[in-house]
């Protein structure tokens, strides 16, 4: 390659080493920074995109990276320099492998740099390897997120199962969620440990809530059956679960008022059947990993800190990480009211 067409740079103290091209302008067309020794570069903070091309001893190119972008690493075992130049120059240079650099007309042989300029790569680690070992640690906080959810979901729709089957008893609900959460506490395969996790998801149980979303009490207001309930021996109210398809109103009441625009549920009676649960559960810090969870949490309450919500924002300050799962499940027996929150208004 002839030295005319590029213009390099030298960066052999670890200062220069160190900075590179961060806060520089861009390479103007046929300039490169040449870092030597360097067999591998980072682009950590740096704002646009530059071409990389590894050089041997000999000064042949072995490898080129082009338009590496910002937050990216590249490197070569087998180099020996390493070339910066703007996006699309080592193309337009014909910077290939196998292609003999002469360095030195552009760049004169400069003397060894002293031991007080040495350890470039130490100051370099010392800087990035933090930033990168914390970004790691919050994408694996990250993937145990969508583990816990995912074992959330699972457990909201065992516990919506439950209530369809039984009435949507609070207590059946509650009992199906901690049973299915047995799994996410160690799980086991012999009876001894799954009667320790079995404990374990009890001993959590004050860290879930259950909001029984539907039906509500303005849902048993509209629809309530007093026939079906004497029939059942039920104190509480009941919503009507057969015959929906023909059914507007309980047989024995008629003249209900079944307009959703304007009863108080917003519900018809077929939408009266239908169980909604909102489950929120707080990740405890033994399951977080180790500065990414507590940063989170610590995040959370910092950038929510107005949230009305009294559960939440206590599982926020005991440094645990809500997480909500929502399910909805067709009511296969009919719904007893027990407590059921007020919702007025569209169901």
């Amino acid at each position: 390659m002839s030295t005319d067409t590029l213009i390099v740079h030298r960066a052999e103290r670890w200062s220069d080493r160190l900075r590179g091209l961060l806060g520089k302008p861009q390479p103007a067309a046929g300039h490169a920074l040449l870092i030597t020794p360097c067999a591998s570069v980072h682009t950590a903070f740096m704002r646009y995109p530059i071409d990389i091309v590894f050089l041997n001893g000999q000064g042949c190119v072995v490898k080129r990276v082009e338009a590496l972008r910002p937050w990216r690493i590249a490197a070569c075992w087998r180099a020996r320099h390493t070339l910066e130049l703007a996006a699309g120059e080592a193309r337009r240079l014909g910077l290939e492998p196998g292609v003999a650099v002469d360095l030195a007309p552009a760049a004169p042989h400069a003397p060894i740099p002293c031991r007080g300029e040495r350890g470039a790569t130490l100051v370099e680690f010392v800087i990035v390897g933090p930033l990168a070992l914390f970004i790691l640690l919050v994408l694996m906080q990250y993937a145990l997120l969508f583990h816990a959810r995912s074992q959330l979901n699972y457990a909201t729709f065992e516990a919506a199962r439950a209530g369809t089957v039984a009435n949507a008893r609070p207590t059946a609900i509650r009992a199906a969620f901690d049973r299915a959460m047995t799994g996410y506490h160690g799980g086991g395969t012999t009876t001894a440990e799954l009667a320790a996790s079995r404990a374990r998801a009890l001993a959590e149980a004050p860290f879930a809530r259950i909001e029984l979303l539907s039906p509500t009490r303005e849902s048993f207001d509209d629809y309530h059956s007093p026939a079906l309930a004497a029939r059942m021996g039920s104190s509480g109210r009941v919503i009507p679960n057969t015959n929906l398809a023909y059914l507007a109103c309980p047989i024995d009441r008629p003249a209900c008022h079944s307009d959703p625009a304007t009863n108080a549920s917003g519900q018809t009676l077929q939408d009266a059947n239908l169980l909604k649960l909102r489950i929120t559960y707080g990740i405890p810090a033994k399951k977080q990993i180790p500065l990414a969870g507590p940063f989170m949490a610590r995040a959370l309450a910092v950038l929510d800190a107005a949230d009305g919500d009294a559960f939440r924002a206590g599982l926020i300050a005991d440094g645990r990480i809500p997480i909500v799962a929502h399910t909805v499940m067709r009511m296969q027996s009919p719904p007893i009211e027990a407590g059921n929150a007020s919702n007025p208004g569209a169901g």
